[in-house]
């Protein structure tokens, strides 16, 4: 059998296992004939890459990939699908922008839900053949802004939710959860926030207060749903009680501020900021598994960490010994640690070695 992603699936082709949403459910068996349908199917469970039997193969399919020349990230970078969602992002980010800060002016008295997620979920709906995180791995030369980040988070909640089962107003409350949790940075001084180097713990102390902040800007919005309002509030707290303002443990902590931490950290880890560079997804997914399993809810976290290491297979990457090559296998139970086929053919796991992925290229 051979993986191949589902954008490159051909009708007819035939799978070489069931198939599974993230949340379990089952959605078809081995030995299915492709169709356009099912495709669909995939597409709209998140699902990027699946397992066929080699022989129902056409000869074509292995043509087209080596008609490309130059990455994976490249081919992105180039394709009109790319483009698209590059211009409506843009599109995206300044819309958000305009509400937040309509929003921290009382230039409203009502919240308008339906306008503040149309453009997030229409991203998120796309019908485009490369994956979410594709597309926002290739944008982070994008300094990382409060808005460009509430929009990324916004985009990563939903993932998640729906990798969750969470049904689609669920889906929805976490999209919009995502993209006002932030809001209370608006109110924090520029200078703070973009400060190039190491805060002070004055410093530090008032940002922390953004989440403070950020309830006490929608809590008086009588038609916002709640647990947006302590999405604002508690994306910083965690599980095992060790984080802000409240110190609050699991029990304690809203069911979306749960999900929203978890895109929050993410996103910021391997966005650009003033300081420093992106960090490596595969490097950032190391870290949550090795610090943060105790921090973040067992349901959310493991159905992230599963799919997040999928979303990137078949990229190019640089390892820290210097050699280059293709993710061309991914175990979920060790997400941070895929198979190599290096540049001169020979394969590499990364579970039997040191050796970690440092860029994706």
């Amino acid at each position: 059998m051979k993986s191949i992603e589902v954008k490159s699936l051909i009708p007819g082709m035939i799978l070489a296992t069931d198939i599974f949403s993230a949340s379990g459910a089952f959605l078809t068996s081995r030995g299915t004939a492709v169709s356009e349908s099912l495709i669909n199917t995939l597409r709209a469970n998140f699902i990027y890459s699946v397992y066929v039997e080699e022989e129902s193969i056409p000869e074509l399919e292995t043509t087209v990939d080596l008609e490309h020349t130059g990455t994976r990230s490249k081919r992105i970078k180039e394709s009109a699908e790319f483009k698209e969602f590059r211009k409506n992002f843009e599109a995206t980010v300044e819309e958000i922008e305009k509400h937040l800060n309509d929003i921290v002016a009382r230039n409203t008295d009502t919240l308008n839900t339906d306008e503040l997620i149309e453009r997030p979920l229409k991203l998120l709906q796309s019908n485009s053949t490369i994956s979410i995180f594709d597309m926002l791995h290739n944008l982070r030369s994008y300094d990382d802004t409060t808005y460009v980040h509430c929009v990324n988070v916004s985009l990563i909640s939903g993932i998640i939710a729906r990798w969750c089962g969470l049904s689609e107003a669920g889906v929805q409350l976490a999209i919009l959860s995502g993209v006002l949790h932030d809001i209370g940075k608006i109110k924090i001084p520029d200078e703070i926030i973009k400060k190039p180097g190491k805060l002070t713990k004055e410093e530090y102390d008032i940002v922390k207060n953004h989440t403070i902040e950020g309830y006490n800007i929608l809590k008086d919005y009588k038609n916002l749903d709640e647990n947006m309002k302590y999405s604002a509030l508690m994306h910083h707290e965690r599980c095992d009680g060790s984080g802000y303002p409240l110190g609050l443990r699991a029990s304690k902590i809203n069911v979306y501020a749960k999900i929203v931490a978890i895109s929050d950290v993410y996103d910021a880890m391997t966005s650009k900021r003033c300081y420093r560079g992106p960090i490596c997804p595969f490097t950032v997914i190391d870290i949550m598994i090795n610090e943060g399993l105790a921090k973040y809810d067992t349901l959310f976290i493991m159905n992230f960490l599963r799919n997040m290491g999928e979303t990137y297979l078949n990229n190019s990457v640089r390892l820290s010994n210097g050699d280059t090559g293709e993710i061309v296998f991914i175990d979920s139970n060790h997400p941070s640690k895929p198979i190599i086929k290096k540049d001169n053919g020979d394969m590499l796991s990364l579970m039997e070695n040191n050796i970690k992925i440092e860029e994706i290229l």
